[in-house]
């Protein structure tokens, strides 16, 4: 084999590894699908993929129990149980995060998803109501499908190196008199979000269950970026973003 022969099958082998690795960036950050929006539905089925694993690795604790939840029924319903304050499970996938529309230079309009399960929280029952409930979450750990954007955003739109926190409080009660096992409850929830280091009323659509000893909670919250002094963030990549967005959640709380 000639050099010029050998250098050229080099090349012709560079660029093919080269095109591979671009096509498997292109797969991996650009064309994987959003994930699916909160539901109340997939949070619960969430729980019960928890608690099939766990029965599968400890029969004999899971029957045990099996046998106290059925017990405990009607404590639950009477609302008895619910009384106290909860906190989320550290077993459980409880997350808060964000949904913004993007146009991108080579694919068009896709939906940026990004979410931290870095979450802490605490909620209050007093008899028939929720009299408090306090949610933090570092924005630091969001995680979405694409490693750049995580990253611009510790510098830009939501800065999370100068504003590492979000926030939200109860600030009226919610009735939840039917809050019963396995009846789902839907609320518009009030309380004060902070965000970007900007503190404002705002107004949750939620909706709960209770579910295993576990109350789940889902919702969201339309955002509009200039309320919050966020700057719409700025790519070569992209072409244009919305100047808002959507926070979503999926909680899980359980009583110690």
């Amino acid at each position: 084999m000639s050099i010029s022969k050998f250098w050229k099958l080099l090349f012709i082998a560079a660029l093919a590894i080269v095109g591979a690795l671009i096509a498997g960036f292109l797969y991996l950050y650009v064309f994987s699908d959003p994930e699916e929006e909160v539901s109340l539905e997939a949070a619960v089925a969430a729980i019960s993929t928890s608690t099939s694993v766990s029965a599968a690795t400890a029969t004999a604790t899971a029957t045990q129990s099996a046998t106290a939840t059925q017990s405990a029924t009607a404590d639950m319903t009477s609302g008895l149980v619910l009384t106290g304050r909860w906190t989320l499970s550290s077993d459980k996938p409880s997350f808060v995060g964000y949904r913004v529309s993007e146009i991108l230079v080579n694919t068009g309009a896709f939906t940026a998803v990004g979410r931290t399960s870095s979450v802490q929280g605490q909620l209050q029952f007093d008899g028939d109501s929720i009299s408090e409930v306090e949610i933090s979450a570092d924005l630091t750990q969001l995680k979405s499908d694409n490693q750049y954007r995580d990253r611009a955003l510790r510098r830009q739109a939501i800065e999370t190196n100068e504003f590492p926190t979000a926030t939200f409080r109860l600030t009226d009660p919610i009735q939840v008199s039917d809050f019963t096992d396995g009846a789902t409850v839907v609320r518009s929830v009030v309380g004060e979000l902070t965000l970007h280091g900007v503190t404002r009323d705002v107004t949750l659509e939620i909706a709960g269950e209770l579910v295993d000893h576990t109350v789940v909670v889902v919702g969201s919250l339309d955002i509009l970026f200039s309320d919050y002094e966020i700057d719409t963030p700025s790519s070569r990549s992209v072409v244009s973003i919305e100047d808002y967005g959507v926070m979503e959640f999926q909680l899980f709380f359980v009583k110690p």
